[in-house]
C-alpha cells in the first residue's frame, strides 16, 4: 500500500452540536487529530469530578469499618451506604496538615483550606470566639477547579456550585476557590440553578425530535467516510476504524433514546420549591440540589462539580431528626455527653443516606456500558475529623465511583501520616492531570494513589 499522510481534517462538526474525531492511526504519520482530549468521542462517559462536602467532624469511632481492607464492615454512620459498597473507596488517617497554619480560627481554616491545601490570608473576617481571631480568604486555586482548569473547557459550565443552608460570605461559607482570594459562591436556590443550567435547554418533543434527526445526518456522514478509508488501511488501523465504527454505530442507538448525553439527560422537572432559608426546608432543598447536580453531569453540561451543605461552625438544626440543638453547638460538647453523642451520630447519619442518595442517582444514569457513576469520582469531604477539639487528623474521607478506571473501589483504606494534599494529588492523577504537587509544597509530598 502507497504511504500516505491523512490530513488533521479528522472529526466532522455538525448540527446539534455532534463532533466525532477518528482514532489515532498508523497512516496519520504521527500527527494527532488536532482536537483537545475533551472533543475526542468517547464510547464511555467523560471524566466527572464531584465534591460533597459537610461540616463540623464526625465521631471516628461510630464512623470507622472495621475490618480489613478488603474485606469489612460499614459503620453506624456509614450504614446507609452498604447498598454501594462495591462503589466506595473509605478512606481514614489522612491529615489536614496545612490546616494548622496560617490566620483563622479552626472552624475557618478547616472549611478554606478543605480543597485548597494553602493557609488563608490576612483579613478582618472575624473567628468564632470573640472576634480577636480573624482572616482572610484561602491563598490558593481549590482542587476542584484545579481539575475544572484542565477538563472543564469543553463543557457549557466549567463547574458548577450547590449549596445547602450556606449563609453569608465568609471562609466559613466558601470551599470553592478560583485562585487566591477568589472565593465562588454556592447557589443555595434550586430555582436560580434549574434557570441558570437548564434555562436554555431544548427539550421540547419537536426541539428534541429533530435534534435526533440531525444528528443521525451528521453520523450517517462520518460512517459514509470511514467506509472510504477502510480500504486504504494496513490491518492494525482497519481493526482501530471498525472499532470505531462500533462505537458511532452505538451513539446511533442512543440517539434513538430520546435523550441528549448518555440516556439519561433530560430537563429535570422542580415542582414547587419550598423556601431555601428555613432549616425544615433543608431535606427536600438538599434533595433538589443533588437532582439537578446529576442532571448536569448526565447532560455533559459541566464536569466538575460540588455541593456544601451548610456552612462550616453551622447552628443548623435538625427538626425533622428531632434534633432542636444547633449541630455546631452538639458537636462542641463534650465525650461524655451522651445525648449530645447520639444526636450527632443521627446527623452524621443523615448526612450519610445524602451522600448514597447522590451515588444511587449517579449509578441510576446509564451510560456506554455502566453509568454515570462509573466515569465520576464523587467524594465526601469534611472539614474536621472530631468537633470538639478540631482535630485536623485523620479526617475520614469517603470516595464513590471509578473515575473511568483510575479508582479501584471496595475498599477501606487506612493510612498513616499522609497529608490531604497527597489526596488531591492522587484525585487529580485519577482525573487525568499531569501533577505531583498541590497547595502549599511544605504540606504535599507526593500522591495517594487511589487504584
Amino acid at each position: 500500500m502507497k504511504t500516505s499522510i491523512l490530513s488533521r481534517r479528522t472529526a466532522l462538526r455538525g448540527l446539534g452540536g455532534a463532533c466525532l474525531a477518528l482514532p489515532f492511526l498508523e497512516i496519520m504519520g504521527g500527527c494527532d487529530t488536532g482536537l483537545a482530549p475533551t472533543q475526542r468521542f468517547r464510547a464511555s462517559g467523560p471524566k466527572r469530578f464531584v465534591v460533597f462536602f459537610t461540616p463540623n467532624g464526625t465521631l471516628l469511632e461510630h464512623w470507622r469499618p472495621t475490618g480489613t481492607e478488603s474485606s469489612f464492615e460499614l459503620s453506624p454512620i456509614l450504614a446507609p451506604l452498604e447498598p454501594h459498597k462495591q462503589d466506595l473507596l473509605v478512606l481514614g488517617g489522612v491529615d489536614a496538615l496545612s490546616a494548622y497554619k496560617g490566620p483563622g480560627d479552626a472552624h475557618q481554616k478547616g472549611a478554606g483550606q478543605a480543597l485548597t491545601c494553602t493557609e488563608l490570608q490576612e483579613g478582618d473576617f472575624p473567628g468564632d470566639g470573640d472576634g480577636s481571631i480573624t482572616s482572610g480568604w484561602a491563598n490558593g486555586i481549590s482542587v476542584d477547579q484545579a481539575i475544572a482548569d484542565v477538563i472543564g473547557g469543553g463543557t457549557k459550565f466549567r463547574s458548577l456550585e450547590f449549596g445547602v443552608g450556606v449563609d453569608g460570605a465568609t471562609p466559613f461559607s466558601r470551599i470553592s476557590y478560583r485562585g487566591p482570594a477568589q472565593p465562588i459562591p454556592p447557589e443555595n436556590d434550586p430555582l436560580a440553578a434549574f434557570e441558570r443550567i437548564f434555562g436554555d435547554l431544548e427539550y421540547t418533543p419537536e426541539l428534541q425530535a429533530r435534534k435526533i434527526a440531525e444528528r443521525h445526518l451528521v453520523l450517517d456522514a462520518v460512517a459514509a467516510d470511514f467506509d472510504r478509508l477502510l480500504p486504504k488501511l494496513g490491518a492494525d488501523d482497519r481493526l482501530k476504524l471498525e472499532a470505531h465504527l462500533a462505537a458511532v454505530r452505538d451513539i446511533e442507538m442512543r440517539l434513538d433514546s430520546d435523550s441528549l448525553v448518555g440516556g439519561s439527560c433530560g430537563q429535570p422537572s422542580l415542582g414547587k420549591v419550598p423556601d431555601p432559608s428555613k432549616a425544615e426546608n433543608m431535606p427536600e432543598i438538599g434533595r433538589l440540589q443533588m437532582d439537578l447536580l446529576a442532571m448536569s453531569l448526565a447532560c455533559d453540561l459541566t464536569r466538575v462539580a460540588s455541593i456544601m451543605w451548610t456552612n462550616s461552625a453551622t447552628q443548623m438544626t435538625f427538626p425533622w431528626l428531632s434534633i432542636p440543638e444547633g449541630h455546631h453547638e452538639l458537636a462542641h460538647r463534650g465525650d461524655a455527653d451522651v445525648d449530645a453523642q447520639k444526636k450527632l451520630v443521627k446527623i452524621n447519619n443523615w448526612y450519610a443516606k445524602q451522600f448514597a442518595y447522590l451515588v444511587a442517582k449517579l449509578k441510576s444514569m446509564p451510560e456506554g456500558d455502566g453509568s454515570v457513576l462509573d466515569s465520576t469520582l464523587l467524594i465526601w469531604v469534611n472539614e474536621h475529623s472530631r468537633g470538639n477539639n478540631h482535630d485536623r487528623d485523620g479526617i475520614p474521607y469517603v470516595i464513590a465511583g471509578k473515575a473511568g478506571g483510575a479508582v479501584l473501589p471496595h475498599r477501606w483504606l487506612q493510612v498513616l501520616d499522609i497529608p490531604h494534599s497527597n489526596l488531591w494529588v492522587g484525585c487529580m492523577q485519577a482525573m487525568g492531570l499531569d501533577v505531583k504537587i498541590f497547595g502549599n509544597p511544605k504540606y504535599c509530598n507526593g500522591a495517594l494513589k487511589l487504584g
